[in-house]
């Protein structure tokens, strides 16, 4: 059994709050391209008909998600969002299940 995990962060900005939280978004998205070898995969979509983002993410193993939460430019993220937010985030955690992996031509 692999341990990657995968997550799903689901972010619900004030409507007058997106553009900033989007760039918030943008710059942690690019930072753990820079900084995470072991975030395997790591990106952002918009929800507009729930004025929505959500980060999808895929870490090698349980250290590589303890490096992501303590970076600095996360800490940083994750301090601001709650007051460009209508309500908390959500986070779904969990493990590929067995044989569906999926298609990836990244």
């Amino acid at each position: 059994m692999s341990e990657e995990l995968n997550v799903a962060a689901v972010l619900h900005p004030k409507p007058e709050k997106f553009e900033e939280v989007a760039t918030l978004v943008t710059e942690v998205v690019k930072n753990v391209q820079e900084h995470e070898p072991d975030t395997l995969l790591y990106y952002a979509f918009h929800v507009k008909e729930k004025n929505e983002i959500v980060i999808i993410e895929r870490y090698k193993n349980p250290a590589a998600v303890k490096a992501h939460v303590k970076a600095p430019y996360f800490q940083q993220f994750a301090a601001k969002i709650p007051g460009l937010s209508a309500k908390p985030w959500e986070l779904r955690t969990g493990v590929l299940l067995e044989g569906a992996r999926g298609v990836s031509r990244l």
